[in-house]
């Protein structure tokens, strides 16, 4: 298989042949030479994943190639070629050191994966089978009459299904019904103790931005007297996933009040005296590995992708109990190589094949999980093995922002374009399709029209991307105080700061991606060299508290691809900043209201995302011309009007921060010819140049028909919009009180699928059967005064999902929805409990799912 880094570099130096051209000049010939000795190389290293355990040299000698490609790639990115004749030594030493040709044919990979349905973090696995039993036995042992506060324990090897059965304990509808405070929290083995306090008590309180503020100011003591406090008075149930030593119980412990509520501690471990040493009265739960014809049943689920209708084909039946008599029970191992086979072509030769090269790995590995893992990822395209590889760098269960993975891959250079209209954004995207349908990753959150919006990496997996990616990337996991960082790390993660303030040494390393997490507990003043980074293509700051603002040595970081200041305490940009031509994802969403920076974005020609809450400069602020742009949120009205918004040829998304002196109809004017404008949102939240925080009138909105998604939000707005974009399919509304029941002007949106409306106004409202024709999600949030929902016959004819959010006056849910027969998913979310107990048992057993957090 072909080295990730050697096809990437290939990609860059064609890429800069064709675009950099003048710059080149002289060396053009130089450049050419070393493109056409790496796709040389790249024919022997096809196979050298496999080879490369068996052979030391030509472990060896792949090693050396794939370092001086990142230093082909460094230096010319800065117009140099200094490593072609590294590179001609390193290919004539394969002769001197006697390997062969390593072989140039390869089979090629499957068809296209096919998106598969998740669900949300702590909603069960569709697919699981076989904790029938044991889930009834956990069920009854939570419920048992006992006033004492009682720790339960699930304890396993890793990849036995521990979380997945808690988490299929923890929605099951008696244990909702006993337990309305629940929680749920990940402890890991590089836990955060800090963190795991504000976690829980997040999801036990409604937050505000106040209450989001004290949580981050507080120490560990106040945190822990907060939760207890927190309850004090509860029937609670607290999930403590994956704790791994007696020490971690023994600190969270004290935080859980023993008051004679009959709480209870959910608790899962691999370590059975975590268990006996959390509560020595009770014998923990031990999860054994599935039965032959569960196992079976699990792995036609994955491999097959036909759900509870899988069946296999007979010729292929003896190889596939055969994979998974290999698999030994164990569920993460039949779930992955499930999906390996998944995303291969239903034939026995196929088949077979991965058994053979499984009973390969099998023999080097220490366990069959670990073979499994191996083999998975040694099946992984080129791209798709970095991609993996990359999520290393996170910490330990951490959920991780789709969005924001997406713009490191294309920062990195790691996503190719599948076409000239294929965005690399959209590649990105369907990677990370394609690494949860195949098993490797798991979806944390989805969006409503069924999109990932969150992902996360299971513990054992994560140690492969990081033992990997240290042998073949050189990535580093900084977390202990005592590490020292390498001087050859390309890729950095700094999970703990040193005190030494000179984190980074005297000799900087050739880094290319610079992370930081869980820091924000670090008091002292953290500074960088911007003249040791020169190489930087991924710099993310987020939650690290910077006192001083950005030096202006920033600038000389010109490779830099994606910056993250988000949660920082910068408030300024430097002058230097402009210089960043290379700058694709600059977010700068910081904990100041407003940036300051100099007019210097419009000179950011590659930059295309923004993000900010506005920005504070002395000037209007000019962006025409950025061609590249695609997301632009947090913008002031008046710079907005200032530009020649045509000349943003790729905007798709866009955020103005409006007052009640914008003119709306002239900005809808001034919007109306950019065509690629998808989505809109005008926020009016915030008091702007000390006016009131109210939006004006939402004339002119008619002429935007390129738009599509609309969110609005203005807390004084009284009416809606006499017009809407005439294409409009999804819809937010954010008002404070609006004087008449909106639905009867909404329905009339004939495109509407998504519909989320937070406001006030009457008692009652209507969804008549004339309207609504296409809506799929409806939410209401937050509206105030709201006793009664009616739902006319025959309305909502294409609703799948209901979610109701903190309607604290709604009494009771309406009749007619038990006959909207394509209602999927009803969710209520912070809802009172006499709401809750009295929901109709008629509607909740025709719904499929009903979620209750």
């Amino acid at each position: 298989m072909a080295d990730p880094a050697i096809s990437f570099v290939i990609e860059r130096t064609g890429d800069l042949l064709i675009q950099k051209i003048v710059f080149l000049k002289g060396v053009r010939r130089q450049v050419e030479r070393l493109q056409n000795d790496l796709v040389r190389m790249r024919c022997f290293l096809k196979d050298a994943d496999q080879r490369q355990d068996e052979d030391a040299r030509i472990r060896n000698w792949v090693s050396e190639i794939r370092a001086a490609a990142y230093d082909a790639e460094d230096i010319i990115e800065i117009f140099a070629s200094k490593v072609e004749m590294r590179l001609k030594e390193t290919a004539d030493s394969r002769e001197e050191y006697g390997i062969k040709n390593l072989g140039e044919g390869m089979t090629t990979h499957g068809e296209e994966l096919q998106r598969i349905r998740r669900s949300s973090p702590l909603s069960e696995d569709k697919d699981i089978v076989g904790f029938r039993e044991i889930t009834k036995s956990l069920v009854a042992e939570l419920l048992k009459e006992d006033r004492n506060r009682r720790v339960v324990s699930i304890i396993g090897m890793g990849g036995a299904g521990k979380t997945t059965l808690a988490k299929k304990v923890y929605n099951h509808a008696d244990v909702r019904e006993r337990f309305k405070c629940r929680a749920w929290v990940c402890v890991s083995s590089s836990y955060d103790y800090k963190k795991i306090l504000r976690s829980i008590i997040k999801q036990l309180n409604e937050m505000s931005k106040e209450l989001l503020e004290v949580l981050e100011k507080m120490e560990e003591e106040d945190l822990e007297r907060r939760l207890f406090q927190d309850l004090q008075d509860k029937c609670y149930l607290v999930v403590l996933d994956d704790v791994w030593t007696e020490e971690a119980w023994d600190c969270l412990a004290g935080a859980f009040p023993d008051v004679g509520t009959s709480s209870r501690l959910l608790l899962t471990s691999r370590n059975l005296d975590v268990a006996q040493h959390a509560d020595a009265y009770r014998h923990p739960y031990e999860l054994k590995t599935l039965g032959q014809e569960d196992s079976w049943q699990l792995f036609l689920k994955k491999a097959l992708g036909h759900g509870a209708n899988a069946v296999c084909p007979p010729d292929m039946e003896e190889v596939g109990r055969e994979i998974v008599r290999r698999c030994a029970g164990l569920p993460l191992a039949i779930t992955v190589i499930g999906g390996l086979l998944l995303g291969k072509k239903e034939l026995k030769n196929e088949w077979e094949k991965i058994l053979n090269d499984f009973s390969t790995y099998l023999s080097r590995s220490q366990n069959r999980v670990s073979a499994i893992l191996e083999l998975s990822y040694a099946e992984l395209p080129p791209n798709l093995k970095f991609c993996f590889l990359y999520l290393g760098l996170f910490p330990e269960d951490s959920v991780i922002s789709v969005c924001k993975l997406i713009h490191m891959w294309v920062a990195e250079g790691i996503i190719q374009k599948r076409d000239a209209k294929y965005l690399e954004e959209t590649a990105a995207y369907d990677d990370v399709e394609r690494l949860c349908s195949r098993n490797m990753v798991q979806v944390a959150e989805m969006t409503v029209d069924e999109r990932i919006k969150s992902c996360r990496v299971h513990d054992l997996l994560q140690e492969l991307a990081i033992r990997k990616a240290e042998d073949e990337y050189s990535l580093q996991i900084h977390d202990t105080r005592d590490d020292k960082i390498s001087a050859k790390s390309r890729y950095l993660a700094v999970h703990i700061l040193s005190r030494d303030k000179n984190h980074f040494g005297t000799s900087p390393a050739p880094l290319r991606s610079l992370l930081f997490f869980n820091t924000h507990g670090y008091e002292e003043n953290i500074s960088l060299s911007f003249e040791s980074f020169r190489k930087l293509r991924v710099l993310d700051l987020e939650n690290v508290m910077m006192y001083s603002n950005l030096p202006e040595g920033i600038g000389k970081v010109r490779l830099l691809r994606y910056l993250g200041l988000r949660r920082t305490s910068i408030g300024r940009l430097p002058h230097s900043f402009g210089c960043l031509r290379n700058l694709q994802t600059l977010d700068i969403r910081t904990t100041y209201v407003a940036m300051e920076v100099s007019n210097f974005i419009w000179k950011l020609e590659s930059l295309r995302h923004l993000y900010a809450r506005g920005m504070e400069c002395d000037v209007p602020l000019k962006i025409e011309g950025l061609s590249n742009l695609q997301t632009l949120l947090g913008i002031r009205f008046d710079d907005i009007m200032h530009n020649n918004m045509i000349t943003l040829t790729s905007l798709q998304k866009l955020g103005i921060l409006v007052d009640r002196r914008s003119d709306i109809d002239k900005l809808c004017m001034h919007l109306s010819e950019v065509g690629s404008l998808k989505t809109l949102h005008l926020d009016g939240s915030s008091a702007i140049s000390g006016e009131l925080p109210q939006l004006p009138s939402l004339a002119g909105l008619s002429k935007l028909h390129h738009v599509t998604e609309l969110k609005l939000i203005g807390k004084f707005l009284t009416m809606l919009p006499p017009d809407f974009p005439p294409n409009l399919s999804r819809l937010s509304l954010k008002f404070r009180e609006l004087e008449y029941d909106p639905m009867p002007v909404l329905e009339k949106l004939g495109q509407l699928s998504f519909l989320k409306l937070e406001a006030v106004w009457g008692r009652q409202l209507v969804i008549s059967r004339h309207g609504f024709h296409q809506l799929k999600f409806l939410e209401l949030y937050l509206v105030y005064g709201l006793h009664e929902i009616e739902v006319e016959e025959g309305a909502l004819p294409q609703l799948q999902c209901l979610r109701i959010r903190k309607c604290y006056s709604l009494e009771k849910l309406p009749e007619e929805l038990k006959h909207i027969s394509t209602l999927d998913a009803l969710e209520l979310v912070s809802m009172r409990e006499d709401f809750i107990s009295r929901l109709d048992a008629d509607i909740a057993s025709r719904i499929p799912n009903l979620r209750i957090f």
